[in-house]
């Protein structure tokens, strides 16, 4: 296994002046100390695992890299950020560069990273992404997959990139008896292929043109195709099935629009009548919860999954236990700099308990207190997702804070160990609050990510009380309060 890292480079300049007298005390203090940069790598992967593979990317995969330097808003420029577009291109573990990104050893700020796949050369921040009409190669198929990831700021010198599908996947399977003794090949009809994208403002929408595609057979009588978020209206001619030679043309009973990032799957059943009957359903390409817009609001989620990672799936790991999140540091606050916490502000260490984990519905009951006891709370709503190892808890709590109400909704990420949680990120959104008239807390809709600095949630002990899913709630009053 092959590792490169971001490479260090770092350009050591001393400069010292001799006196006419030889004092070393002025030699000294002409002295240019080094500037020492420290090395940068990249790991990726996309949610939930791979675009094709759904284990990790390939060997040859190429992304573009931008880095920007923190400031009250990040936001990605044309051009002109702290590194433009850099070409990386994976190698099996890392992703390998000829120009690599430096960092000093003692910038504190660190850098945001946005990242895209694929790559190519004149991406900005707005351009136009264009899929294959033709995806009936693996390859072909995921060239057309449009992914993007965000890092927050960080110093880190692994950086983990966790990217998202922005375009919409198609996927049609077929059921029957022979359907070995049948050729099979699928088409749709007429829809976009191009799409505008906009990182800053997240959003991706179809445009122009709109073509035919053929579909690439992902497994035996499965196939598959990436197009443009998009809506394809009531009776519009969609998909074109051949058997055989012999062509049979679907279309919808109702409008049906494409997300970014969802995935819609049809299923047909072929007798030997070769009669079709369709059976539509739509899911989301990472199979996400949909209780998740129940507890945080849709125009958050977007923002949100910029800061801390969103594991979807239906089979998280057993996280019952209590874990001490220490040293407990801020990621972002929307509301920096007016009320919130800059990056890298330190918080009260505080202890959580996951108990009543059901397997069954996904359900989870979590109470917490600082590490004071100044403050404690319990939450109720709760349910968690997940694959293997990692998992994504939600919580919507309710109560009171300087006596004022509150409802919040919470989100614990991380991976299960048997040393604690591993990358434990927290994040909360003020969803609604009483009368405030002088402003004592954070405003609606506004949310703040905060994380374990040291990248690990020891595995503690509690002994505190027992908390029933009712709310009572003085959910980390200083880390809201303005």
């Amino acid at each position: 296994m092959k590792k490169f890292y971001f490479g260090l480079m770092a350009l050591v300049a001393l400069f010292s002046a001799c006196s006419s007298g030889g004092n070393s005390s002025t030699e000294e203090e002409n002295i240019v100390k080094p500037v020492i940069k420290k090395e940068i790598n990249f790991r990726g992967n996309i949610k939930p695992a791979s675009r094709a593979t759904e284990t990790a990317f390939e060997s040859g995969d190429q992304i573009s890299v931008f880095a920007v330097k923190p400031s009250n808003e990040i936001k990605l420029l044309p051009e002109g950020n702290y590194v433009d577009n850099a070409r990386y291109i994976y190698q099996g573990s890392y992703f390998e560069t000829t120009d690599p990104i430096t960092l000093s050893e003692d910038d504190t700020k660190g850098l945001a990273y946005y990242a895209i796949y694929p790559y190519y050369q004149g991406i900005t921040d707005a351009f136009v992404f264009v899929m294959n009409e033709d995806q009936s190669t693996h390859s072909a198929y995921t060239a057309s997959d449009l992914c993007t990831a965000f890092r927050a700021p960080t110093t880190d010198k692994t950086v983990n990139l966790e990217f998202n599908h922005r375009l919409s996947n198609i996927v049609v399977k077929f059921y029957g008896t022979n359907l070995t003794n049948k050729n099979i090949s699928v088409k749709l009809n007429n829809v976009q292929v191009s799409c505008a994208a906009n990182i800053n403002a997240n959003t991706f929408e179809g445009i122009g043109e709109r073509f035919d595609v053929t579909m690439g057979e992902e497994s035996a009588n499965t196939f598959h195709a990436i197009i443009a978020p998009q809506t394809i209206k009531k009776g519009e001619r969609f998909l074109t099935i051949t058997i055989n030679d012999k062509e049979y043309e679907m279309s919808l009973e109702a409008d049906m629009t494409l997300k970014s990032g969802k995935q819609v799957v049809f299923e047909y059943e072929i007798n030997d009548d070769i009669v079709i009957e369709l059976n539509g359903y739509i899911n989301p390409w990472n199979t996400e919860d949909p209780r998740f817009n129940d507890v945080v609001p849709d125009d958050i989620e977007e923002e949100l999954n910029k800061y801390i990672p969103i594991y979807p799936g239906v089979n998280p790991p057993a996280v019952e236990g209590t874990y001490f999140i220490d040293p407990f540091v801020t990621v972002y606050c929307e509301d920096e700099g007016n009320g919130g916490y800059d990056p890298g502000d330190i918080v009260t260490s505080e202890y959580i308990h996951f108990f009543n984990q059901n397997s069954s519905d996904n359900t989870l009951d979590i109470e917490k207190r600082t590490v004071s006891g100044s403050s404690s709370a319990k939450g109720t709503g709760a349910f968690i997702s997940g694959e293997g190892n990692n998992f994504t808890a939600f919580f919507n709590t309710e109560g009171e804070s300087s006596g004022i109400y509150t409802k919040t909704a919470l989100v614990i990420s991380g991976t299960k160990t048997s040393d604690g949680i591993k990358d434990l990120h927290y994040a909360f959104v003020m969803v609604e609050k009483g009368d405030d008239p002088n402003n004592k807390l954070m405003e609606e809709g506004v949310y703040r990510v905060f994380k374990d600095k040291d990248g690990l949630s020891v595995n503690s002990s509690w002994n505190g009380y027992s908390l029933s899913r009712s709310v009572i709630n003085e959910l980390c009053c200083d880390m809201y309060n303005k």
